[in-house]
């Protein structure tokens, strides 16, 4: 009876740690997404803001457009606003064309030492074989002195007792 009461309060005791080890894998998956959760607010509430603003300047836009349609003049403020726009353009561009050029030189060495570990692999195919040619020969010479000596070994066993 006490074994059982001393096993029974040890099961208890494992249920109790184990229950313990679950709430806290509970807490820190909870913890988890509850920071994945205010990461996804913020960048929507970004997401938003940037919607907004770009809501904002197609409005501007449309009432440009409208106005230049009615009176067919271009005001000071749409030509600044397009020498900007093609300002970041080219700012975008010159920094896609760098890139573009970093990753086409990359490309290129990748390429270049691409094509010499595939001839080092051709090289090394070539000595492999070469070896296991002279590995086949020496093994072949192996095995015939092998042959030989035991020929000459029953030679001179039958000549010791024929001869």
């Amino acid at each position: 009876m006490h074994l059982y009461s001393l096993l029974f309060h040890y099961v208890q005791d494992e249920m109790e740690e184990m229950r313990s080890e679950m709430l806290e894998m509970r807490d820190m998956y909870m913890e988890e997404d509850v920071y994945q959760l205010q990461e996804l607010r913020q960048q929507l509430e970004q997401a938003n803001k940037t919607c907004r603003i770009l809501q904002y300047r197609l409005r501007k836009a449309e009432r440009r457009s409208l106005r230049v349609a009615q009176t067919g003049q271009v005001d000071g403020e749409l030509i600044r606003t397009l020498e900007q726009d093609v300002k970041v353009a080219k700012d975008v561009s010159i920094r896609l064309h760098s890139q573009l050029d970093s990753v086409e030189k990359k490309r290129s060495r990748l390429e270049k030492e691409n094509e010499e570990l595939r001839v080092r692999l051709q090289d090394l195919e070539v000595a492999k074989q070469v070896l296991q040619q002279e590995i086949d020969k020496v093994g072949s010479k192996y095995s015939n002195l092998a042959v030989w000596s035991q020929a000459r070994r029953g030679q001179s066993s039958v000549c010791q007792h024929g001869c």
